[in-house]
């Protein structure tokens, strides 16, 4: 992925930081400085995250200083030059040759774009604008750092700066060093106005809700039944019932979970930081414990999911659990190696692979994007489909924000999404009202229809094919 850099994990006061080395092996304390910042108020997929995207801005800025320097070897690095490179630093994400700026291109031309969709270009400016904005403050430390003799950015590079005023000659890869160390000093030093003066988007563009994003809701019952393990099925019947994310599932420990009163609660980490589950973590492994900001620990199990959640728990305790004394997560590891270990420090692209393949055997033609489709789908139900006392369907959006543990209800239109066929339900009515001749049929007349249509659908299917969607 990167080309001129190296991104390296580190450990510091038991939490995982991280640390980036140049071309020549040379540790960019800038970054060091930036990734350790996060330390304080960011958990870890987010520092992981932002580090690795702010290692992709500096792997361009050398790449930028080659290019520069192979195409116009007499030019200096001054600040307008800088400017630019990080102006077209968006267009080269997102068009590689195709923009008009001529960083974009020069860097294409080394190091292909990878040509990120608008929206993710914009999620990789985050960090890069974070540390535009800590530059002020590195600068006013490094200097410090120096008065007292300790080692800093400018100590580090000042002879790297000097040697570009020089006439000795160097290899490629050390004129590499020297030209975007000066670039980052550049950075370093004028942060807050580069922010003002290059063109990063800091607002996600609009773009169009996909409805691939929610896991088709007929689908998740076949889905569960493919999967490979008992622990497996519960976790996703879990999700399926309360449209909980991955990691909040993951961290579930016994004490949240009350069969006999048939609840599950979702309880943030920071607020039992005592508990001897966590205690009993390694300080690296506790540092991976997450929460995004629930706002109510109270969740809504949806049938048939609810049931399947408890069935298949049952069964996992009883076949696969091993009793451990150790700590109280609900899911762990069954692998010989890490049996019995927290099944919430598992790699995600190895729960992805479990997710591909359950979803390929149960025959989902849908391009369903990972776990997280799941809480779409949920939403989706809640907004649309729910059945109510009174007879109407669907929830108040309030309250499905409440159930999802939303803080802004404009989250909660991300994943609960307004079903298309009943808005073009209201849209046929409305117009039979205004352009039909003779008496309109009414909406609850045009729903029955709907719904009848489906019904006969679904019997056809049956007739067709008499075992799908029947546990296996």
């Amino acid at each position: 992925m990167f080309r001129n850099v190296t991104l390296r994990r580190y450990e510091k006061d038991g939490q995982t930081t991280w640390r980036l080395l140049g071309p020549a092996g040379l540790l960019l304390h800038a970054f060091s400085a930036f990734a350790d910042s996060l330390l304080r108020k960011h958990p870890f997929t987010t520092r992981e995250i932002y580090c690795r995207f702010l290692a992709e801005f500096f792997d361009y800025l050398f790449e930028a200083a080659a290019a520069l320097q192979a195409a116009e070897p007499q030019q200096r690095f001054t600040r307008l030059v800088l400017e630019e490179i990080i102006e077209a630093y968006d267009d080269y994400l997102v068009l590689g040759s195709a923009s008009g700026k001529r960083f974009a291109k020069l860097v294409n031309a080394s190091k292909p774009s990878p040509k990120h969709a608008s929206t993710t270009s914009a999620l990789m400016h985050a960090p890069v604008r974070k540390f535009l904005r800590l530059s002020e403050q590195l600068r006013k430390e490094i200097e410090e750092m120096t008065r007292e003799g300790l080692a800093s950015i400018e100590a580090d590079s000042e002879p790297l700066l000097r040697g570009l005023d020089s006439w000795v000659d160097v290899s490629p890869q050390q004129r590499l060093a020297m030209s975007a160390t000066s670039m980052i000093a550049g950075v370093i030093s004028g942060g807050p106005r580069l922010l003002r003066a290059a063109v990063l988007p800091t607002v996600s563009p609009q773009v169009p809700y996909e409805e691939s994003r929610a896991f088709p809701f007929d689908s998740i019952e076949p889905f569960i039944n493919e999967l490979p393990t008992y622990r497996d099925k519960t976790i996703y019947s879990l999700l399926a019932a309360c449209g909980c994310r991955m990691h909040e599932a993951l961290q579930a420990l016994f004490d949240d979970v009350d069969v006999a009163a048939g609840t599950f609660a979702l309880r943030d980490p920071r607020l039992r930081a005592a508990h001897p589950s966590y205690v009993a973590l390694s300080p690296v492994e506790r540092d991976k414990l997450a929460w995004k900001g629930r706002t109510t620990e109270k969740t809504m199990l949806i049938e048939p999911f609810s049931s399947m959640f408890f069935t298949n728990l049952e069964h996992y305790l009883r076949e696969e659990y091993i009793p451990h004394g150790l700590h109280r997560f609900v899911f762990q590891y069954m692998r010989e190696q890490e049996a019995g270990a927290p099944y919430f420090l598992s790699r995600a692209s190895s729960r992805q692979d479990t997710f591909k393949k359950a979803a390929a055997a149960a025959g989902i033609e849908a391009d369903v994007h990972g776990p997280h489709s799941l809480r779409h789908s949920y939403g989706t139900y809640l907004l649309n489909y729910f059945p109510r006392l009174n007879g109407d369907y669907g929830l108040p959006l309030p309250l499905v924000q409440q159930l999802m543990g939303h803080e802004d209800v404009k989250s909660t239109l991300k994943y609960a999404r307004y079903d298309e066929n009943l808005m073009k339900l209201e849209l046929q009515h409305a117009n039979a009202m205004v352009f039909a001749g003779a008496t309109p049929k009414s909406i609850v007349q045009l729903k029955l229809e709907a719904l009848n249509a489906q019904v006969m659908k679904v019997e056809e299917e049956l007739r067709t094919h008499p075992l799908k969607g029947r546990p296996s």
